[in-house]
Parts: structure tokens; sequence; C-alpha cells
């Protein structure tokens, strides 16, 4: 199998780092982002592969053909960079791990990428040191390939997608329970203000100062309690 290489980056979609990041990121804690990442570095190996069988079996040699190349050759070692590099990284960053069909999936596809990356890392940049394709290049290209890939995108979306969506709802919660805790205390800062009150009007003159401070803590709990009162309203709709 062959080893991970950086000597190219995705300039047909978005550049990324040695480790797979797209430029700028050094992780990603949001599943539906880590989905849309490698999808978009992923999914073009399928198109490149095609293009690159063409390439194999016209055997031109012009201008045309060495720009198919180098974007076919892009794509192909940007996705085995997402796979081997990339993803890895980016749902280890978020703490998520594949099960193990999925994971075993993503190596099916690395192993099945392997072979490209290796013809268009021996042609070394040039299309006229592109090898003749063959039955069994074009077989794999086709029926090994293209399935593998795309099979694993999929369930790659549904487990992220499922996951990120699960992630979502326990939070609402979270944000739902720390509310309503922070309303019962806002009602008891509001019932303490009150009995302050009640305490500094037995007591007369000396318990007016203590009377204005209780009922400013007062009328900033019915405030605060308001503004929490909407925020849940916000969650729950």
């Amino acid at each position: 199998m062959c080893a991970p290489y950086h000597g190219y980056d995705a300039g047909n979609h978005f550049p990324l780092n040695r480790r797979g990041f797209p430029n700028g990121r050094t992780q990603m804690n949001n599943l539906t982002e880590i989905q849309n990442t490698a999808f978009t570095a992923i999914g073009p190996c399928r198109i490149a592969a095609l293009s690159l069988m063409a390439l194999m079996n016209e055997g031109v040699e012009n201008a045309k053909a060495a720009e198919i190349f180098s974007l076919s050759a892009k794509r192909l070692e940007t996705a085995f960079k997402m796979l081997t590099l990339g993803l890895p990284d980016l749902l280890k960053s978020a703490d998520h791990e594949l099960p193990a069909t999925l994971q075993e999936q993503l190596d099916q596809s690395v192993a099945a990428l392997s072979p490209l990356v290796d013809t268009i890392r021996n042609a070394d940049g040039q299309v006229a040191n592109l090898p003749k394709t063959t039955d069994k290049f074009s077989a794999h290209c086709l029926y090994v390939l293209e399935p593998t890939v795309t099979q694993f995108l999929t369930e790659l979306t549904q487990n992220l997608l499922d996951t990120q969506k699960k992630k979502n709802k326990e939070r609402e919660r979270e944000m739902l329970e720390a509310i309503s805790n922070a309303e019962s205390v806002g009602r008891n800062i509001q019932l303490i203000a009150f009995n302050a009150s009640i305490e500094a009007a037995r007591i007369g003159d000396m318990g007016k100062g203590f009377a204005v401070i209780a009922t400013e803590i007062r009328e900033l709990s019915g405030k605060t309690q308001v503004l929490l009162d909407d925020i849940a309203g916000f969650l729950r709709t």
C-alpha cells in the first residue's frame, strides 16, 4: 500500500495541510462539518479514476491531456490524504469513533485507491509516463473503486449526521436543564429580596437603604427571569 503523500493540495476544491485538514484549521468538533469536508475531499476521486483510465487507454500526449492528468492526480492524492490522515484526525479531534464495519469500509477505500495513487506517483507528474491501461485496471476503477468509495461515503454521511443530531438533542436538553435551574435560582432571589424588603420596612428608617437595595435586586431578578423565559421559549419551539 502506498504511503501518504504531501506533494499535492486540493487546488480544485480547497487546500489541505499536511495532516489533511483545510488550511488554517487544526480541528473540527461538529460532525456535520467533518462530513462535508470529507465528502468534498474524497468524492471527486471517482471521476478522477475514470479520467485516468481514459488517459491511459487513449495514450494521448498534449496540453489538454496533461491538464486532465494534473487535475485527476490532485483529486486522487487529496482523497488518499483525507482517508489516511485527515479523516482519522478529524474524527479523533471530535472524539468520535467509527463503527467497526465503517472503519473496515474506510480501509477498503484506501486499498482501492492505492493502485491509482501508485500509478500517478510513478508517472512523476508526466502524462507521457503513464502505462497503457489493462482490463484489470479498468475493471478495478469501474467495479472496485467506485462502488467501494460510494458505499463508504454514503454510510459515513449517515453515521456522522445521525450522531450529530443526537449530540444536538443532548446539548439542547442540557441547555434547557441549565435554564430551568437558573429560573429556579431567579425565583429564589426574588423571594429573598421580597422578604428583605419586609424586614427593612419592619425596622423603620434604619432599613430604608437596605430596602432600596432589595427592591433593585428584585427588579433585576425579574428582568433576568423574563430573559431566561424568552431563551427557553426559543429552545422549545
